[in-house]
């Protein structure tokens, strides 16, 4: 839906007007130039794209569904021309769920840095609080691609596979499925969007459900998914830390007692009573967590 539903006063006036329905969620994120992406790596457009995503999965990761982004960017002089194609890539994004931009402010700066508060709406509001001891642990894609894509980018060495390509795709500009997010909705009991890692943001899960979650690494490394991590990383082990500690693949994590009615989910692990995150019985740090910088 991208007509004016919801909107009484657009851009042009002191601020925005909008009839909201429902629960409304709010998420806000920044992205900085050399922590958050590199003008050297990424487009303006595929810097937009990802900015984007990652407030529109935060939504998502509520049970909501973003409607409307406020959008603030800090450019310094040279990026001038390039704002057209930075609002082009945002717009792009944004309606793939039929969101709106309703206003926002330009200033000059010495760095790009691009601020986005999306809103959405949602009828039930899913918690990182409410895992339940014995759901089934899902995720909507491995995670781990934009990690081994970060790795390409700075080694700048076997650039030219379709994997790799995939990989630093990935990584400039998440792919996110937004529609599959929403499809499982009525089935998850606890949710969250992997940024910081599977691991990290598996913790906070666990830490705020009062469980542990167990992961089972045969059923990532079994998955198809995984050969395109591996095929990157220096061995399957390197591979396997991509997928657990890499980030900003914006994949939503959730747990459910039907997996078998979340299509297109992979069920990798379990919710079992006690503290903390495990993999294979050994319980990890949430410290090995993705760095945003280089």
């Amino acid at each position: 839906n991208t007509d004016d539903s919801g909107i009484i006063v657009g851009n042009g006036d002191d601020g925005a007007v909008l009839s909201l329905n429902d629960h409304t969620v709010i998420a806000t994120d920044m992205a900085v130039e050399g922590i958050h992406f590199r003008l050297d790596w990424s487009s303006p457009e595929e810097i937009g794209r990802k900015i984007t995503a990652a407030n529109l999965a935060d939504v998502c990761a509520m049970g909501g569904w973003p409607t409307f982004l406020v959008v603030s960017v800090a450019f310094p002089a040279h990026f001038l021309h390039s704002l057209e194609s930075l609002a082009s890539g945002i717009s792009h994004e944004a309606a793939k769920v039929g969101a709106r931009v309703v206003g926002g402010d330009l200033s000059q700066g010495n760095q790009l840095v691009i601020s986005i508060t999306a809103l959405g709406h949602t009828h039930q509001p899913i918690r990182r609080s409410s895992a339940v001891i014995g759901d089934a642990v899902v995720v909507s894609h491995l995670p781990g691609l934009s990690a081994a894509g970060l790795l390409l980018l700075s080694s700048q060495k076997n650039l030219d596979s379709a994997n790799a390509r995939k990989a630093i795709a990935q990584h400039c500009a998440p792919i996110i499925h937004y529609a599959r997010y929403r499809s499982v909705f009525p089935f998850l009991h606890a949710a969250t969007d992997i940024s910081d890692g599977l691991i990290v943001d598996a913790s906070h899960i666990a830490d705020a459900s009062s469980v542990a979650i167990e992961f089972d690494s045969k059923k990532i490394t079994s998955h198809p998914d995984f050969e395109a991590i591996s095929s990157i990383a220096p061995n399957r082990e390197h591979a396997l830390d991509f997928v657990l500690s890499g980030g900003e693949d914006h994949v939503l994590l959730g747990t459910t007692a039907n997996p078998e009615k979340c299509a297109g989910f992979i069920e990798i692990g379990r919710v079992v009573s006690g503290h903390g995150v495990f993999v294979d019985g050994k319980r990890l740090d949430g410290e090995a967590g993705y760095q945003h910088s280089w």
